[in-house]
């Protein structure tokens, strides 16, 4: 049996930590036996251990803060630290003082441990200690690419030794190997969701069209893109009505723009963070991803596919591979409330686009977002580069 380390680097719980645990629960266990290492303490960790998988932090190996930081809207970065020669020196300066040191522990850990396969969910300046570590241990490494993250020729160059790098999307694998990694290393295997636990239900009875919004409260989802488009919709039907559901640095602008604006009373719900964020998904009629920055793969477009709702997203990045414009949903211009209002008010008003739009969302997430399809790829790369 191979043992694999997964390194989480994440500092909150969102779609990689939630991708990962639907990836080692699946896991062939004859085969492999998974060992997840948080940087944060995380209480998502519980819900890894409770599928009998064994979970650590890094403090206790490498000596790193286990408490996450606070995560708030970071400052528009001023010009010169846009430019590559910063970039560079900031690359180096993080390996020196914190990375290298890390990784040198790691490297000896894993030595003792015995791993035989090293996959960082994360992307390559993020878990770079890691994949240094995996080097110094002569162990392969799998990097996991999930966002559009810039790469330094210093990064570039302690990555050399990686087997492979997976893409979530298409759009993602294209910016990495215009990012210099090496395309016949780079590949694209979909993120899957749970297709068996999400059912989809039947219609809504009720008078009012429902249009949900869940995400992290972050400016580049384009929390205030919906808000606006939003009080557009409802200047032209009065039977819509809007939920956004989650957290984050953003949440208290929107609430104030929501509860302050009387087109919106009785119209608009920011109920925060939901448990049963999935419950109120599957309540939806209508299901937006509003990004303005190119979204890698919104894992929240793929639980709305496999509960049959169409999703009308923004056209960057990967949107365009999970909505399939005029089969299960609709694109529109991204930081464009209009273009978003205009597909809005379409589907509120054809309730049989929305019935057809939904049956070929569940079908799409059948045929290239199932988590059990996502498993065997990433056993079947395992297993090419472990010669199995």
């Amino acid at each position: 049996m191979r043992r694999i380390l997964y390194v989480e680097e994440a500092p909150t719980f969102g779609g990689s930590t939630s991708t990962l645990l639907h990836l080692v629960k699946r896991l062939d266990r004859g085969r492999y036996e998974p060992f997840v290492l948080f940087r944060y303490a995380l209480p998502a960790r519980e819900s890894f251990a409770a599928c009998g998988i064994s979970v650590s932090t890094m403090a206790p190996i490498t000596g790193a803060d286990d408490e996450a930081p606070r995560i708030e809207t970071p400052p528009e970065t001023p010009a010169p630290k846009k430019t590559s020669p910063y970039r560079l020196l900031w690359s180096m300066k993080r390996y020196a003082t914190r990375q290298r040191g890390e990784s040198l522990k790691l490297a000896r850990w894993m030595r003792r441990e015995g791993f035989a396969l090293l996959h960082a969910n994360n992307s390559v300046s993020t878990n770079l200690g890691a994949l240094v570590a995996a080097a110094r241990a002569a162990v392969p490494a799998v990097s996991h690419q999930r966002g559009f993250s810039q790469l330094t020729p210093f990064q570039r160059f302690l990555a050399r030794r990686v087997d492979r790098f997976v893409c979530v999307s298409n759009a993602v694998r294209a910016h990495y190997v215009a990012e210099g990694l090496p395309a016949e290393r780079v590949q694209t295997i979909y993120d899957g969701v749970p297709l068996a636990a999400l059912v989809p239900p039947g219609p809504a009875r009720r008078d009012r069209v429902l249009v949900g919004w869940f995400a992290r409260f972050e400016r580049w989802k384009g929390c205030d893109q919906f808000v606006e488009a939003a009080r557009i919709v409802l200047a032209r039907r009065r039977d819509a009505e809007f939920i956004m559901a989650g957290t984050g640095p953003e949440e208290p602008n929107v609430r104030h723009k929501v509860e302050s604006d009387p087109a919106f009373a009785g119209r608009f719900q920011v109920p925060g963070f939901r448990k049963d964020a999935l419950d109120l998904m599957a309540g939806c009629d209508i299901v937006v991803n509003s990004s303005i920055d190119p979204e890698p793969l919104s894992n929240t477009a793929l639980e709305a596919l496999a509960l049959g709702r169409p999703v009308v997203a923004s056209n960057r990045g990967g949107n365009p591979e999970i909505v399939d414009h005029e089969v299960n949903g609709l694109l529109y211009d991204a930081m464009d409330p209009e273009s978003l209002a205009a597909a809005l008010v379409r589907l509120i008003e054809d309730e049989a686009l929305r019935r057809r739009f939904g049956e070929a969302a569940r079908a799409r997430a059948e045929s290239l977002f199932d988590a059990e399809a996502y498993s065997r790829g990433i056993q079947s790369l395992y297993a090419e580069i472990l010669g199995a």
